[in-house]
């Protein structure tokens, strides 16, 4: 009764909100129980990860430890053997008495090489001393100190005895030795004893380059369980007498603190490597973890909120956008459009909202239609304003023969004139193949080596492979115009005008004219491809910048950006213009290309 009561009451909370608030709150509802769920699990699974991860590491840093023990004690009764199995020292300890200890003072005497011997073996940094002791009363010592060690030397001899040439810890009172017995090599004989005093402090250096925190500490132990380096408690003693096996691991409060001990017995040795590793330090990633995890679910809930908001208004947000949308249509506005891809309702709603404001594609329509006419408008203007000052230019040089000379080359000067001009004044034919409009810079040229006499020479670089391509109409001819009336006429000596036509990669083709003229600075190439509008009518220049302009304009207009025009010039010594279009494997592709752009399909 009392759970059917409590939904009333939350389904009356939710009718007074909003349809955004109602929303909100069930993803809330839903949501962020997941998530917390979702971040539990991963906490659990992560954290039995990472202390596995961090026990195995300190299990094998206990295992190194020892391993570097091992191979210390190994140096040491490897030094041990190489004195007792000496055939020097076997040769002074089976000598008679009035034969060893000699002081002899010459280098091959037996006492000098046993000292050297001795010498080479001895390390102040891991040894009090060394000693070598016979049966037949020999002895020899080393030590930096010359400070014998105090110990029991009855029973480590004893305990070397009963090692029957095995090496024998001696670990007593701050004391730690190594001994052996010496025999002789044949008869296995015993001839006396060797003995190491070892530094403990080097043993303790060795495991104080262990990293177990502040509070952790190394505990290494004999092979009878005697310590030799650190503190062993009775509390720990106790636990880790229960332990067997050669390695494994226990936890024991000590000293007010939990550690984790983790223990390896050496099978070589018999030395035992305790490592004792307080919870807090071997745990400190899994406690940064932690709070990691809590910081993650902490932004993961943020984004819970802010999802349950962005759903919320995601849902809200169309409704909205439809009552916006009649507020303006309600106002006269057409050019709302609301969205038809939805399924629902709402999308119904919108698709018959839409019909309505229909007339809005007619008008878009005729806007377009009225873009691709000012388009062909400026394209026919363009290509209209480069005809005139051509047939100025062409007049002018027919009347300058007519005024100075009577010849009958006039003839075929009129005859280039009239082909100039066809093609010029005709607006017919605005694409012609690349043969054709070479054969109209050929007769521009044929009447400007009449004017100019032998001022320059022509050359012509030509695949003819690509004559066969079609190209707008009068884009060669203005540039080696160009080249004449700027390059040559104002230069000194015989110049040369290069024409060169090749496809410079799969896709595309350069028509490159270079003239040895006077060139031009950068200044002015770059005026060159700029509109030229404002500049006066009268100056004579005009004319053949406003040429460039128009090639590029028609070049891009037809091809696009990436094609068009490229100036380079070296004032004084040459100007280069490339040319640069698609190659087309049909090239009457250019015409339909061309009208359909123009808008005159099928003529």
């Amino acid at each position: 009764m009392e759970r059917v009561i409590m939904m009333r009451k939350l389904a009356a909370f939710l009718n007074n909100r909003s349809l955004r608030t109602q929303l909100f709150i069930c993803f809330i509802i839903i949501l962020v129980p997941i998530t917390f769920v979702l971040t539990l699990v991963l906490f659990r699974l992560a954290s039995g990860v990472i202390s596995r991860k961090t026990e195995e590491q300190a299990h094998e840093t206990v295992q190194q430890l020892s391993n570097v023990l091992d191979n210390y004690l190994t140096l040491m009764t490897n030094k041990l053997d190489i004195l007792g199995n000496s055939p020097v020292i076997q040769e002074e300890l089976t000598a008679s008495g009035n034969e060893v200890n000699r002081n002899e003072d010459y280098f091959y005497s037996r006492s000098k090489q046993i000292r050297r011997m001795m010498l080479q073996e001895y390390s102040s940094i891991n040894m009090n001393d060394m000693e070598v002791v016979g049966l037949n009363g020999a002895e020899y010592y080393l030590s930096v100190s010359n400070k014998s060690s105090d110990y029991d030397k009855e029973e480590l001899e004893q305990m070397a005895d009963r090692s029957q040439g095995k090496w024998v810890l001696y670990n007593e009172d701050g004391t730690l030795m190594l001994a052996k017995l010496i025999k002789e090599l044949q008869t296995a004989k015993p001839l006396g004893y060797v003995r190491f005093s070892l530094k403990r402090p080097y043993i303790e250096k060795l495991t104080n380059n262990i990293g177990f925190g502040s509070n952790g500490s190394v505990i290494i132990l004999d092979s009878s369980d005697h310590v030799l380096s650190g503190e062993m408690d009775e509390e720990l003693e106790e636990k880790y007498r229960r332990m067997s096996g050669a390695k494994g691991s226990f936890e024991i409060r000590m000293r007010g603190m939990d550690y984790l001990a983790i223990y390896v017995r050496s099978s070589d040795s018999g030395w035992t490597t305790i490592g004792l590793i307080p919870n807090d330090d071997l745990y400190r990633d899994l406690r940064s973890f932690r709070n990691t995890v809590l910081g993650l679910m902490a932004m993961m809930t943020a984004a819970c909120i802010g999802l349950a908001r962005v759903l919320g208004r995601s849902f809200v947000h169309p409704i909205e956008d439809t009552e916006k949308a009649l507020e303006r249509f309600s106002t006269g506005d057409f050019s709302v459009r609301l969205r038809e891809d939805r399924q629902d309702e709402i999308g119904q709603m919108n698709r018959m909202f839409n019909k309505t404001v229909a007339d809005v594609q007619s008008l878009t329509y005729r806007v377009a239609q009225a873009d691709i006419l000012a388009r062909e408008m400026e394209y026919k203007t363009l290509q209209s304003q480069m005809n005139p000052h051509f047939l100025y230019n062409t007049l002018d040089v027919i009347n300058w023969m007519a005024f100075k000379k009577d010849e009958t080359d006039i003839c075929n000067m009129v005859n280039a004139v009239s082909n100039l001009m066809r093609i010029s004044i005709s607006n017919k034919q605005a694409i012609i193949s690349l043969e054709q409009e070479l054969g109209y810079v050929k007769d521009y040229l044929y009447i400007q080596h009449i004017r100019y006499g032998n001022r320059f020479e022509t050359i012509y670089d030509v695949d003819e492979a690509l004559l066969s391509q079609m190209i707008p109409k009068l884009i060669v001819q203005p540039i080696v115009e160009n080249a004449v009336v700027h390059g040559i006429e104002s230069a000194e000596g015989m110049n040369i005008i290069t024409v060169t036509v090749k496809r410079v990669s799969e896709n595309d083709i350069g028509i490159t004219i270079e003239d040895t003229g006077i060139g031009m600075s950068q200044e002015k190439i770059d005026s060159l491809l700029e509109d030229q509008k404002a500049e006066k009518e009268n100056d004579s220049r005009y004319h053949t910048n406003l040429g460039i302009y128009a090639v590029n304009k028609r070049i891009k207009f037809l091809y696009g950006d990436t094609y068009g025009l490229k100036i380079s010039s070296k004032p004084g010594i040459q100007t280069t213009v490339e040319i640069h279009i698609p190659y087309m494997e049909n090239p009457e592709e250019l015409h339909r290309k061309y009208y359909s752009m123009l808008g005159e399909q099928n003529k």
